[in-house]
């Protein structure tokens, strides 16, 4: 097979991950997008109005989970010898196994879920009983763009994260994932408290001049790190042996 990569077999590739995504997490998507439902019935329920603001926390939530779970979901046979190979025997090279990867887990699956949490939150909102008076505006209108790209970005490492856990752990791959996030940040927390290293954050954080730098940094500072993990990922599929 040519190495290089090819539009019309990508294509091929997403079609068959397509059926793949509806088979092992189209249900799953379904629910987590019908979850404000709940929300609804617990303020009809007990004849409290929920915020806008409390339910646009609880939508981003259901996508933090979906983003969490997708990667095992759907190919978390990828990295076992035997059970894996029928994803090394797609017709396709790494590199487009792996953008089809990124194209559910980054891209399809927090859009999916936001706006169709979003969308049964707003049709909620039109019924004139319950507890959603107001409809939910997911980021303000004055930032619109920079919060956006910031949300946008976050999700992006998230998901970087849960697909290199998922080609790194053989069982219990988001469990696991998760765990070693909690026990990294752990560990940083606690090197961050150590006084030369906490002077010497609070330094660089004094020489970035106004908010606008300081969240331009924190967006490279978040596409350095997911480019970096999806690099890490792509070895991994690239060396994997079945």
């Amino acid at each position: 097979m040519n190495n290089n990569f090819d539009l019309k077999r990508f294509g091929q590739v997403v079609a068959e991950d397509w059926k793949l995504y509806l088979r092992r997490f189209g249900i799953t998507l379904i629910v987590w997008t019908s979850l404000p439902i709940l929300l609804w019935i617990t303020s009809l329920v007990f004849d409290v109005v929920i915020d806008p603001g409390t339910r646009a926390g609880f939508i981003a939530a259901f996508i933090i989970a979906t983003v969490m779970t997708v990667p095992a979901n759907m190919y978390g046979k990828a990295n076992l010898s035997r059970e894996g190979v029928s994803f090394a025997m797609l017709p396709a090279t790494n590199s487009e196994k792996f953008l089809s990867m990124v194209l559910y887990c980054s891209i399809i699956t927090p859009l999916f879920c936001g706006l169709g949490a979003w969308a049964v939150d707003s049709l909620l909102t039109l019924l004139p009983f319950g507890g959603f008076k107001e409809f939910v505006i997911p980021f303000s209108m004055d930032h619109l763009f920079h919060n956006l790209l910031f949300a946008a970005m976050l999700f992006l490492t998230e998901s970087a994260l849960f697909m290199l856990g998922n080609m790194i752990f053989k069982k219990r791959k988001t469990g696991k994932t998760f765990a070693w996030i909690l026990l990294i940040l752990f560990v940083l927390t606690l090197i961050i408290q150590i006084d030369f290293i906490w002077n010497g954050l609070e330094y660089l954080a004094n020489q970035i001049p106004t908010p606008i730098a300081a969240y331009w940094f924190g967006i490279a500072f978040l596409l350095v790190l997911t480019t970096c993990l999806n690099l890490f990922t792509y070895r991994r599929i690239k060396n994997q042996k079945y």
